[in-house]
């Protein structure tokens, strides 16, 4: 396990610097455009290539050395925050640099994901799976726990720039961690799966792999509604706070919101003989709820109250899944496997990125303004005026959760078999 904490260690610092940067951005573009839908649209460009590459990433992850990969995408990522640094330079930031160095940096960090996955499998038993998925949901979250603080307090300090300097740089010190961990491993075991004979090794096995398996087909389809339900909330929690926060309120608020997954994560490695069925069922039935009591309080602390219940459950639903996967792929398979789960569930956020701002924007929170046809129906419950329509949005795909925990809890048998 020394050697995954390691890789955890990094993986929690890096994901630490890109919350910082994402928090930064996210709120100069708000102050410069205005719009939920802008902000989507740089979170989508940050989110698709990562989304779109992971096949690809996942063949060459399984067919050279996992740990290698994760140096070269996370230190090419820097490239693209050199391209932000440069926008941000403008006194009117132009929202195509930021997406253009978005894209950049998300391409080669794509590299990272699935062979970090397959590297957990790499180095600990079978036994210890829920742990480990636990410590990579805890080095996850740092992004939400720690950074919106965090940058709310630095931002008046150094600015949306400083803030991407600090991004850079701690890609570099997960660099180092990863190097530590090649160096001591001498011979990764990526290399010596990837060298055995008769290996299938193009873009496509990794989807033979899921489609052989009902229960890693029905697996996928349940998760990418679930990162759908997701995506909504992580694009609109900023629309729903800034018209009633400041900047620093809003990244306390977020922070104490995602205090939850630190919760959940614990929760996750200390539960190691829960079946991760019930860890799948649980997790998302409670990260349903907490969704859709989102628009029926008011006021910031009620946010943060139903966020920290949303992110408490999140991680128990992750690692239910990650295990479901691990114990039904051959690890000669498992990054290119990985790959391909990422881009089909993942298109659940590019959905939520592309649609869930201009829904809000065009939609939604034009009906809830004072006076137009929702305000006396449904604004009687979810409030009217700014930031309103995103709520409502979010209380929607909490019941859209809730129906897949219920389809989960039905399908346990199914998900669970291998063939």
């Amino acid at each position: 396990m020394k050697h995954v904490g390691l890789l955890v260690l990094g993986s929690l610092i890096n994901s630490l610097g890109t919350g910082l940067s994402a928090f930064g951005l996210a709120v100069v573009i708000l102050r410069t455009y205005g719009t939920a839908s802008s902000v989507a649209a740089v979170q989508m460009s940050a989110f698709a290539p990562i989304v779109l590459l992971a096949p690809l990433a996942g063949v060459l992850a399984d067919r050279y050395d996992r740990r290698l990969m994760m140096m070269i995408g996370d230190a090419g990522s820097i490239l693209g925050l050199g391209v932000i640094l440069t926008a941000l330079s403008s006194p009117r930031p132009s929202l195509g640099w930021i997406c253009a160095g978005a894209v950049t940096s998300s391409c080669l960090a794509a590299l990272t994901e699935p062979a970090l996955r397959a590297s957990v499998t790499d180095l600990v038993t079978e036994e210890d799976y829920v742990r480990s998925s636990g410590l990579l949901q805890l080095a996850s979250a740092a992004k939400y726990l720690l950074a919106p603080a965090a940058a709310g307090f630095l931002m008046p300090l150094v600015g949306p720039r400083g803030l991407v300097l600090l991004d850079a740089s701690t890609c570099l010190v997960t660099v180092a961690c990863t190097m530590t961990v090649r160096r001591a491993l001498a011979a990764g075991a990526s290399q010596r799966a990837a060298s055995q004979p008769g290996d299938d090794r193009d873009v496509m096995a990794g989807w033979r792999t899921i489609t052989a398996s009902p229960g890693l087909r029905a697996l996928v389809v349940l998760m990418t509604l679930a990162t759908l339900a997701i995506g909504v909330i992580q694009v609109l929690i900023k629309p729903i706070l800034l018209p009633t926060v400041s900047t620093a309120e809003m990244g306390v608020v977020e922070t104490v919101a995602a205090t939850g997954m630190l919760v959940g994560a614990a929760l996750v490695t200390a539960w190691k003989s829960a079946q991760p069925t019930t860890l799948l069922a649980a997790g998302l039935a409670g990260t349903g709820a907490a969704m859709a009591l989102v628009p029926l309080g008011p006021g910031a602390w009620w946010v943060a109250a139903c966020g920290f219940l949303t992110f408490a459950c999140l991680p128990l639903s992750q690692a239910g899944a990650e295990v479901l996967v691990r114990t039904q792929v051959d690890n000669t398979r498992q990054a290119r496997t990985w790959g391909t789960i990422s881009l089909v569930t993942q298109m659940g956020y590019l959905v939520a990125y592309l649609c869930s701002g201009v829904l809000v924007d065009h939609v939604l929170q034009p009906l809830l303004e004072p006076g137009r046809s929702l305000s006396t129906s449904v604004g009687a419950v979810v409030g009217i005026g700014p930031g309103r329509g995103a709520a409502l949005l979010v209380g929607l795909m909490g019941a859209v959760m809730a129906l897949v925990a219920l389809t989960v809890r039905l399908q346990r048998r199914r998900l669970a078999s291998p063939r």
